[in-house]
């Protein structure tokens, strides 16, 4: 009987503990908060969430933080040739060693298609 109750204190003693430690280890973001700013949150639930957070965001910082960034990638030569290779080499045994894919990725576009058309059809 005693040692029942000695291990289900203990359970709830681990429980407890567990529980405390994952809520100190939240990361709170300025990010977050404007998301809920621009969201349907309450006027308490952001202030909450400032005085946790440490300051409360500008309505400027929020608009620059939630506009969507775009990024341009610049495409190379050999980044089209290695996708169109891919692309013919799913589901095939046959694999081209470096050599030929570098030749592969001095070819024109249209030149390069007919030979992976060649090769794999």
């Amino acid at each position: 009987m005693k040692l029942a109750i000695v291990t289900a204190v203990a359970a709830l003693a681990l429980i407890s503990m567990n529980s405390e430690a994952s809520v100190n280890t939240y990361t709170y973001s300025n990010t977050e908060y404007c998301q809920l700013a621009a969201g349907d949150a309450t006027e308490m639930k952001l202030a909450a969430y400032s005085r946790k957070l440490g300051f409360t965001p500008t309505t400027a910082e929020c608009r620059s933080l939630l506009q969507p960034v775009s990024v341009e990638v610049a495409v190379t030569k050999e980044d089209v040739a290695r996708q169109q290779l891919l692309r013919f080499q799913r589901g095939s045994v046959i694999r081209l060693n470096n050599t030929l894919n570098q030749k592969l990725a001095a070819m024109s576009v249209e030149e390069r298609m007919a030979v992976l058309k060649r090769l794999y059809n």
